[in-house]
This record gives structure tokens, C-alpha cells and sequence, in this order.
């Protein structure tokens, strides 16, 4: 009994380690996001200019698609390991609609998939071979793959408003983090899905607009809440007094 007292405070100790850098990732991923972003401006083209213009500033700026596809590996992998540990958040009272529940994983996996083969595939492989191609033989491949990267991450923003606001529901219902930070994650929701309408630019420019603002409230309540949590984690830890539970619990 004793020995199996110890190793339940051992893998407890553990698995506290493992939540905090859960939350941890959270925070790596607004980073990696921001910072993927500005590279993302360097070409200082948009939806809007000529397939000429577009063709040449990708050309010129093509490591900067490396630079995008590295960033954006990151920030994929830390939004996937920090969407696990706000699901397990949310999820904890049983009381609560699934319904909801279940648009939380769905909504924020189709999310950052879109955004990923965006900016993973489509940029990186802009950068790789298809900018230097269609700058001597095609300006229109660059183009088309170019306004495709909008297009992707419109779709994806709309699963995104999803996520956001079955997250901001729950965070209300719940209680587990501050009710204001869930009215952002709903309003983000809001302008996330009705971005859409205007193809986060391609189609009009409103859509931009939205897209910009909806997606800045959504990385809010990313950066605040795993700031909230890791400051709970750490404001908590691994007690003596639990471990004396532990092992009075195991000798029964």
C-alpha cells in the first residue's frame, strides 16, 4: 500500500508538470502566431494587387516563406496540445450540454488545420519552388496559391468561430475562468463567422476587417486564460498535506 501511495505522488507530481506546460503552450502559441504574422507582412503585397506585383514581391521575399512554414509548425502544434487542456477544462462538470463540449475539440482541430495547410503547405511551398517558377514561366500560379492562403484561413476562421463560441459559452456556464473572457471569446466567435461573407478580404474588404479583430479576441483569450491557469498551477502545488491524503486513501 505504501509503495502504491508513493507512486500515485509521483505520477500526480508528474502529470501537474504536464499541465502547466499545457498552459505553457498556450502562451508559446500566441507567440509563434504573432511572430509568424509579421513575417507573413513582408512581401507588403495584398489581396488586391496585380498577379505581377504579387508574383514579384514572392520571388524577392521567398526565404521568408521558410520563415513562415517554421513559425507556423510551432504555433500548430502548441494551439492542438493547449485545445486538449481546455477541453479537459470545460468538460468537467458532466452536467454541462455535450453539444457544446464536442464543438470545442471539433471546431478548434478544423481551425488550426486550415491555418496550418496554409501556412505550412501553401506558403512553404511558395517559398520552396512555386515563387521562383511562376516568376519566370507563371505569374498566375503565384497568384492563385497566393489568394488561396486567404481563402484557407477564411474557411478555417469560420470553424474557429465555432471553438470560440461554444469556448465562451461554457467559460460562462462555468465559471472556471473570469465570465468577461468569455463574452470575448463569443464576440471573436461572432467576427470570425461573419468574416466569412466577405472571404477574409477576397471578396470584400470588410471581411479583412473582421477577420483582423475576431482573430486578435480570439488570441486574447488564449494568452489570458493560459496566463490564468499556469498562475493557478503554480499557486497550487503538490502539497505535503496531499500526499498525506494519498497514502491515509491507499491504506484503506
Amino acid at each position: 500500500m505504501e509503495i502504491a501511495a508513493k507512486a500515485a505522488v509521483v505520477n500526480g507530481g508528474a502529470s501537474r508538470v504536464w499541465v502547466r506546460y499545457a498552459w505553457v503552450a498556450g502562451i508559446l502559441f500566441v507567440i509563434a502566431l504573432l511572430a509568424e504574422s509579421v513575417a507573413s507582412t513582408g512581401p507588403g503585397v495584398s489581396q488586391d494587387d496585380s498577379a505581377a506585383k504579387i508574383a514579384q514581391a514572392l520571388y524577392d521575399h521567398r526565404d521568408r516563406g521558410f520563415l513562415v512554414g517554421y513559425l507556423s509548425v510551432v504555433y500548430a502544434v502548441m494551439f492542438l496540445i493547449y485545445l486538449s487542456k481546455l477541453y479537459d477544462l470545460l468538460r468537467g462538470d458532466l452536467d454541462r450540454p455535450r453539444f457544446l463540449g464536442s464543438l470545442v475539440p471539433v471546431g478548434g482541430a478544423f481551425f488550426v488545420a486550415l491555418h496550418a495547410v496554409s501556412d505550412i503547405g501553401i506558403t512553404g511551398l511558395l517559398g520552396a519552388k512555386l515563387a521562383s517558377f511562376s516568376f519566370q514561366h507563371d505569374q498566375g500560379v503565384a497568384y492563385t496559391l497566393y489568394l488561396m492562403t486567404y481563402a484557407l484561413d477564411s474557411v478555417g476562421d469560420v470553424f474557429g468561430s465555432l471553438f470560440a463560441g461554444a469556448v465562451g459559452v461554457l467559460v460562462i456556464e462555468s465559471g472556471v475562468l473570469p465570465r468577461w473572457l468569455g463574452w470575448v471569446s463569443i464576440l471573436g466567435g461572432i467576427l470570425l463567422f461573419l468574416q466569412s461573407f466577405g472571404l477574409g478580404g477576397v471578396i470584400a474588404s470588410f471581411g479583412l476587417v473582421l477577420d483582423l479583430i475576431g482573430f486578435l479576441l480570439l488570441l486574447i483569450f488564449i494568452l489570458v486564460s493560459s496566463v490564468i491557469m499556469l498562475t493557478r498551477e503554480n499557486a497550487h502545488p503538490f502539497t505535503a498535506g496531499t500526499t498525506e491524503k494519498m497514502t491515509r486513501s491507499s491504506s484503506f
